[in-house]
């Protein structure tokens, strides 16, 4: 898919995180700092400034999403940060979006987050489950709270009954400790979806594959395993009334693949980040800052995306020259560049001074 606008912003309220997945290194191997700064929390304050700033700016992209590399029910005023998106920026998204693994979203937030949100802008709420039993999600993700979280998703199945534009999403990334749930995941998931009534927002399942390290050596074997864990479990895409399945099937360029050339990376147009510091980074793959274009405190949005910094990596990789974090990625493969977004890029490149 080629996303609307200025692409698919991500907000991260927080790097901290309650769990420690395997497949999410900063956190399973206990990372001091994940960008190489303490972490922290963003403040509401600069939240508002900084969705001010794009509001005024008339930035619009496909969807945003509240969260980045920790999990955004850890921040204190997560309901209120969703109610300002949907106040302020009602007309720039065509959706909001938030992910989470669910342990600290009880009912009472869950009715708060329903509350708060703007009844014209869709919420999408996307939760990492990745396990069907006990066991293997304490294994996966380091911690036993399945139960809890199961608890917490079924009461906002209920709750999206009423409301046409709450949806959920449960995923599972697929790996060697999980591979043999797929199926007894699957059927309990859309049990649950049929108990709590077809009626409301939309609720979806998806399947992904592990990533490692952005196509990195491996990436091939994980793809391997993704295939045949899914024939095995005879998981098909799905799309119903209210209902949908989701696969991944698009691989990223990998080491693993002997590639003799790449193209340039959607990212570095589509996949803007802000950091829990307000800074603004061009790629959702680089968790050490390589790509940072500098601070929304001072700065703003459009004058960092669309300046000469961010125009100079975009040539050099339309160049065929990928180098920093880039260099041994994989790569953004579930979007696609356009042929506008190239030839916009080398007008104003041409048109920066020197």
């Amino acid at each position: 898919m080629t996303p609307t606008g200025l692409g698919v912003l991500q907000i991260e309220p927080t790097d901290h995180c309650n769990l420690s997945c395997r497949m999410c290194a900063p956190h399973a191997d206990r990372w001091e700092t994940v960008h190489g700064i303490p972490k922290g929390y963003l403040p509401l304050s600069l939240y508002q400034h900084i969705i001010e700033g794009l509001a005024e700016e008339d930035c619009h992209f496909d969807h945003l999403i509240l969260q980045w590399l920790g999990d955004p029910s850890l921040h204190p005023d997560l309901e209120r940060m969703v109610g300002l998106t949907g106040n302020i920026l009602t007309k720039n998204l065509g959706y909001l979006r938030f992910d989470t693994n669910g342990i600290l979203l009880d009912p009472r937030r869950m009715e708060r987050l329903v509350e708060e949100k703007a009844a014209a802008l869709p919420l999408l709420v996307v939760f990492t489950v990745d396990a069907q039993s006990p066991e293997v999600y304490r294994q996966v993700k380091g911690r036993d709270f399945l139960l809890k979280v199961r608890r917490h998703i079924r009461h906002l199945l209920a709750l999206r009954r009423h409301s046409e534009n709450l949806h959920l999403q449960i995923q599972f990334v697929v790996q060697e400790q999980n591979k043999e749930e797929l199926r007894a995941f699957h059927d309990y998931w859309r049990d649950a979806w049929a108990c709590h009534g077809r009626k409301g927002g939309h609720f979806e399942l998806l399947y992904k594959r592990l990533s490692v390290s952005g196509g990195a050596k491996g990436q091939a074997d994980a793809d391997l395993l993704y295939e045949r864990a899914m024939e095995t479990a005879k998981i098909r895409p799905v799309e119903e009334e209210g209902f949908a399945v989701r696969t991944w099937e698009r691989r990223p360029w990998q080491q693993d693949d002997a590639h003799t050339g790449r193209s340039a990376c959607p990212g570095l147009w589509l996949t803007p980040v802000i950091r829990q510091d307000g800074s603004l980074q061009m790629c959702c793959a680089d968790m050490q800052g390589g790509l940072r274009l500098g601070s929304l405190r001072e700065k703003s949005f459009r004058s960092l995306w669309e300046g000469k910094e961010a125009n100079a990596h975009r040539m050099a990789q339309l160049a065929g020259r990928f180098s920093g974090p880039c260099k041994d990625c994989g790569g953004i493969n579930w979007y696609q560049l356009s042929p506008e977004h190239i030839e916009k890029t080398r007008l104003q490149a041409a048109s920066s001074p020197t």
